[in-house]
C-alpha cells in the first residue's frame, strides 16, 4: 500500500474517533444539565411544601440549657389531695363525733333532771298524804314515819311539835285523812326540789262527834321543800298551819 494512502487513513480513523468523543461529550453534558434541572426542580418543590415548626419553648429551654420539669412533680401534687381529702373528713368526723357526744350528755342531763324531778314530786306527795292521815290508835307509828321522811331544821322542828300533837289527837280523838292529793313541781334540780302540794283533808273530833256535825274538810297549800340524801328524797320544809299554830 503507498505510504501516503496509509497516512490519509490515519488521519481520517483519527478524525473519526475525535467526532465519536465529542458526541459523548454532547451527551453527557446534556444529562448532566437534565440531571441539574431535576435536582432543581425537587429542591423547588420541597422548598414550596409547608416545613412542620419546631416547638420554640423546647428548643429555646436546649439552647438555654434551661432545667427540664420533673415527670414526677405532678405526681406528688397528685398525692396531696387524698391526703388533704383525707384530712378533711377527718376534722369532719371528729366536729361530728363530738357534737353527737355532747347531745348525747345534754340529753342525758336533761332526762337525768326530768328524773329527779318526778321523784322529787311522787315524793312531796307521800309526805304530805303521810302527815296529813293519823288517829289516836296509830299515833307512835304516825310520829316514826314522818321523822324518817324527813331531814334537817324541819326534822328537828317536828320532833319537837309531835309530842304536843300527839296530845292533842288523843285528848280530842282527833283524826285525819286525805280526799284530794295534788302536787305541781316548782322549781330544782338533781339534788333539791320546791314542789307545791294541795292537800284535800277531811278531819273529825270529839267536838264534831258529838255535836253530830259531819267531818269537816279543809284544803291546805303547802311548799315542801325536799333534798337528795343518798338514794332517797326527803323533806326538810313543811309549813302546815296546825303545826304552826301548836308551835305559838
Amino acid at each position: 500500500m503507498p505510504t501516503d494512502d496509509v497516512g490519509a487513513g490515519k488521519l481520517n480513523a483519527d478524525a473519526e474517533e475525535a467526532d465519536a468523543k465529542n458526541a459523548d461529550a454532547t451527551v453527557d453534558a446534556a444529562a448532566q444539565d437534565k440531571t441539574v434541572e431535576i435536582e432543581k426542580s425537587s429542591d423547588a418543590v420541597a422548598a414550596a411544601a409547608p416545613q412542620p415548626a419546631e416547638p420554640k419553648q423546647t428548643t429555646d429551654n436546649l439552647a438555654k440549657g434551661a432545667a427540664q420539669p420533673v415527670a414526677h412533680s405532678g405526681a406528688k401534687g397528685g398525692a396531696l389531695v387524698p391526703i388533704v381529702a383525707a384530712f378533711v373528713a377527718g376534722v369532719l368526723l371528729v366536729a361530728a363525733v363530738t357534737a353527737i357526744v355532747v347531745f348525747y350528755r345534754q340529753a342525758s342531763n336533761r332526762g337525768a333532771e326530768l328524773d329527779a324531778h318526778a321523784a322529787a314530786t311522787s315524793a312531796a306527795c307521800d309526805y304530805g298524804r303521810l302527815i296529813s292521815t293519823y288517829d289516836p290508835q296509830t299515833i307512835d307509828d304516825y310520829l316514826k314515819k314522818v321523822d324518817a321522811a324527813s331531814t334537817g331544821d324541819w326534822r328537828e322542828q317536828f320532833a319537837k311539835l309531835g309530842q304536843d300533837l300527839k296530845g292533842v289527837v288523843i285528848d280530842a280523838k282527833a283524826t285525819s285523812s286525805t280526799y284530794d292529793m295534788q302536787c305541781g313541781f316548782q322549781s330544782g334540780d338533781t339534788e333539791s326540789a320546791n314542789v307545791l302540794v294541795v292537800i284535800g283533808q277531811t278531819t273529825t273530833n270529839v267536838n264534831i262527834a258529838a255535836a253530830n256535825k259531819p267531818p269537816s274538810k279543809v284544803e291546805l297549800v303547802v311548799v315542801a321543800g325536799l333534798k337528795k340524801v343518798g338514794d332517797k328524797w326527803l323533806v326538810d320544809k313543811f309549813d302546815l298551819p296546825i303545826l304552826k299554830q301548836m308551835g305559838n
